[in-house]
């Protein structure tokens, strides 16, 4: 009985410190999908794209991006890199998935890393909206597809995202980005998915 009034003190302690601390409680941008409902759509997503076998060779390895500084980007790429580790005796187009952890620090960093470990998806995680902008310009550089659970990234130029709506998840496509990155999305992906310019 005693150590209840610790435990709440203790509890009201670390409700504070993480309010105090920005991108550890609620964090960084939302992503209304948990990563194990996420990832296994996103893996049937690229088999719709056409471009998928040629774009990653004899894998398709996925990056993970995140920002190292924000606690919340940490968490959730290690919880998508959970998950895909799981996929891993999967496939997608007869190609087994593997994936990297990455962390965003430059454009350049970003481009050598895509190099080195032939990724050709990259899943952008929360925390990541100051990056963006070096994130799409290597992508579209690379020929490498943008992935992500953050539904306001693919307004900014991520080629897929998921959403929820009617309890439901949605598909998000951004046209331009897509094409951009050498995605060409089957019409049957299109017609249920929502586009976004």
């Amino acid at each position: 009985m005693r150590q209840a009034p610790r435990f709440r003190n203790a509890a009201r302690a670390l409700a504070l410190l993480l309010a105090l601390r920005p991108g550890l409680a609620a964090g960084a941008e939302p992503m209304p999908l948990r990563a194990e409902l996420q990832i296994p759509l996103i893996l049937k997503i690229l088999t719709y794209d056409r471009h998928i076998e040629s774009k990653a060779g004899e894998q398709v390895v996925v990056g993970i991006v995140y920002a190292p500084a924000d606690p919340s980007s940490v968490a959730a790429a290690n919880e998508v890199g959970d998950v895909l580790f799981r996929f891993q005796d999967k496939t997608v187009k007869r190609l087994p998935i593997r994936y990297r952890l990455v962390e965003y620090s430059t454009p350049e960093a970003l481009e050598r890393t895509i190099d080195r470990w032939g990724i050709s998806v990259l899943w952008v995680a929360p925390g990541s909206a100051k990056n963006l902008a070096g994130i799409t310009s290597v992508s579209r550089r690379k020929g490498v597809t943008t992935t992500t659970g953050v539904p306001d990234y693919v307004r900014r130029g991520v080629a897929v995202g998921l959403d929820l709506g009617d309890a439901r998840p949605q598909i998000l496509i951004h046209l331009e980005a897509a094409r951009e990155e050498g995605c060409e999305f089957d019409a049957s992906l299109l017609r249920i998915s929502i586009p976004v310019k």
